[in-house]
């Protein structure tokens, strides 16, 4: 080998060697840095807040208010199917929770307005559709439903849920205890008609869901 080629050999050799030294250094100094005690947990700790604020924040200003949305839609258009002059309860009902939809907008740092909307606006929805159930009855599928042990059961639950938040404070939603309890036996008293049922059962079980959120 030439005296050139054994020296550019050396001088590589030496650049390599150099080059690794740095990169060791550089790969301990970043594996000190990330098993810094402090600044981990620090690190975990802001990741977990960013994850429990972001999923409050969402589920209140996305998924909750989408969900009243839906809800106040459906109720709106079988609702425009009714005749005139008929269905003004629910109408009323439906007009309720348009407007604490309305409140939660403006105010989406409060969780409650949109869970009381959307109990109101659900509650408004499975009315509707049993009314409108009643009045087309006539184009009712033929078949036979299924046991009603399970409705039975959820009667009953929300009975107890009832129970538990019968003698609570209330603000707008005085009267609407009644009209729960009134709901529920009328789910019991309609069990020749599952469907109907159903209805009014879910009917009940969203409007103690916004009674339980302070209605």
């Amino acid at each position: 080998m030439s005296t050139k080629g054994a020296l550019v050999k050396r001088e590589a050799k030496a650049a390599i060697k150099k080059h690794a030294k740095k990169a060791v250094k550089h790969a301990a100094k970043k594996t000190a840095k990330k098993s810094d005690p402090k600044k981990s947990a620090k690190k975990a700790a802001n990741q977990k807040a960013e994850r429990v604020t972001g999923t409050a924040v969402i589920y209140a200003t996305d998924y909750g208010l989408m969900t009243a949305f839906h809800h106040m839609q459906r109720a709106s258009v079988v609702i425009s199917l009714m005749e005139k002059g008929t269905g003004e309860d629910l109408r009323d009902l439906l007009e309720r929770g348009v407007k604490l939809y309305r409140k939660a907008i403006e105010r989406e740092e409060e969780n409650k307005f949109v869970l009381r909307a959307i109990g109101v606006l659900r509650a408004a929805e499975h009315l509707s559709l049993a009314g409108l159930y009643s009045a087309r009855q006539k184009h009712k599928q033929k078949v036979a439903s299924p046991a009603p042990a399970w409705l039975e059961k959820f009667i009953a639950e929300a009975d107890r849920r009832l129970e538990k938040i019968e003698h609570a404070e209330r603000g707008k939603g005085t009267d609407l205890f009644p009209v729960t309890v009134e709901l529920l036996r009328q789910a019991e008293d309609s069990d020749h008609d599952a469907q109907l049922a159903y209805e009014l059962a879910m009917a009940a079980d969203a409007l103690c869901f916004a009674l339980e959120n302070g209605l």
